[in-house]
């Protein structure tokens, strides 16, 4: 097989472990076999609640217990890698040098007995109020040295894997071949639809029907899926039922975002491919057509929204204090803040004494964390954290 063939073969496999969580072994396993890696993982360390998972199918169990357990936490890398942006490739030489590495506790008492080597890359999937995501993968221990089309492999899998994550955070582990689905992405507060190859609405979770109704960025025309800007939406859909060709591998759907007008946030919409068409069409609830792509969008005027009622609700603050206090949570201070929010700095200065006072913070970088945190309970309720 050629590595053209791998990788389409490899990227099918993401996509489906997208919606199926229990697919995730195998399509790491398929990414160290077309990488010719040692070991690969896709790993989240939440530090708030100290708690660590993570997927290693090559590990040996107990060598993953300990790190699990300990290592986890005493891991230089990890706390290294966080300033790494979303997405952004490093290796183990961009995070501390090899000599250094060779020096630590974890180095000689866990890396190498787990025959790990230091031919390391990685990526973070998501970096959110200290909760950390990433993908990684290390040669064995006699590979020290990681090759360009390792590299190259290992970056076009990147996206695919990035998109994968994000849908399953969506759908909160949902598994599409269950009859329950369509009643679960209805009660998402995200909007959710999937989408044919010629971009027909297969389904539409209750969030997308009211926005398609409003014709707020995305329509509905004869029951296809447009974008009010033009047709990147459609191009990115096709995408997603395309088979590449070989020589000429591309990336299967993306990211894009919607122009709504002066004063208006632009509309985020991520698409993703759904996997295998046979796979999905056995779903009894998707009729005939057998979507090929999941099109989730968000509004973040709607979020912010939603955010400062519940800051209104929870803590007592006008609609000033609620909105001054989303702008502070951005972090580039209260001068900023104002500016944005079109007010002088000295009411900007009251009103954030008003909102310690009802918060109970008594500094700015108390008060981001605040609202971190209730970006957290607007979008999980629940409280759920965890994704992997």
């Amino acid at each position: 097989m050629s590595l053209d063939d791998a990788l389409i073969g490899l990227i099918d496999t993401i996509g489906e472990a997208g919606l199926d969580p229990d697919l995730w072994p195998s399509a790491l396993t398929r990414l160290a076999e077309v990488l010719g890696a040692g070991q690969v993982a896709m790993a989240s360390l939440d530090e708030r609640t100290q708690t660590f998972a993570s997927i290693a199918p090559r590990l040996d169990p107990e060598f993953l217990a300990s790190y699990q357990s300990y290592w986890a936490f005493h891991n230089p890398l990890w706390t290294r890698s966080t300033a790494v942006p979303t997405g952004q490739t490093f290796s183990l030489e961009s995070l501390i040098g090899r000599e250094a590495f060779a020096k630590t506790a974890i180095f000689n008492e866990w890396w190498r007995p787990a025959h790990c080597g230091l031919g390391l890359v990685g990526a973070n999937l998501l970096i959110e109020d200290r909760l950390t995501a990433l993908v990684c993968f290390t040669n064995g221990p006699s590979e020290d040295d990681v090759s360009e089309a390792q590299v190259r492999a290992f970056e076009f899998a990147l996206p695919h894997i990035y998109r994968a994550v994000r849908i399953q955070r969506k759908i909160r582990l949902l598994d599409l071949e269950r009859e329950a689905a369509a009643e679960q992405l209805d009660a998402l507060a995200d909007a959710v639809v999937l989408v044919d190859a010629g971009a027909r609405v297969v389904f539409a979770n209750a969030a997308a029907r009211a926005s398609l109704v409003a014709g707020d960025g995305l329509v509905l025309h004869d029951g296809t899926l447009e974008a009010e800007d033009g047709g990147a939406l459609t191009n990115l859909i096709a995408s997603c039922a395309a088979r590449p060709k070989l020589g000429s591998l591309r990336t299967r759907g993306g990211d894009l975002e919607i122009a709504r007008g002066p004063g208006r946030a632009p509309l985020h919409v991520m698409v993703a491919p759904l996997g295998a068409e046979g796979r999905l069409a056995e779903a009894p609830w998707l009729g005939l057509r057998a979507p090929v792509a999941m099109v989730a969008f968000t509004d973040p005027d709607s979020e912010r929204r939603r955010l400062e009622r519940y800051l209104r609700d929870a803590f007592g603050l006008t609609p000033a204090e609620s909105s001054l206090a989303t702008e502070i949570a951005k972090g580039d201070g209260r001068k900023a803040a104002a500016q944005r929010r079109g007010v002088a700095l000295s009411t900007a200065r009251a009103q954030l004494s008003s909102i310690f006072e009802k918060t109970g913070t008594r500094r700015q970088a108390e008060l981001v964390r605040l609202v971190h945190d209730a970006v957290t309970r607007v979008h999980h309720p629940e409280g759920g954290r965890r994704i992997l």
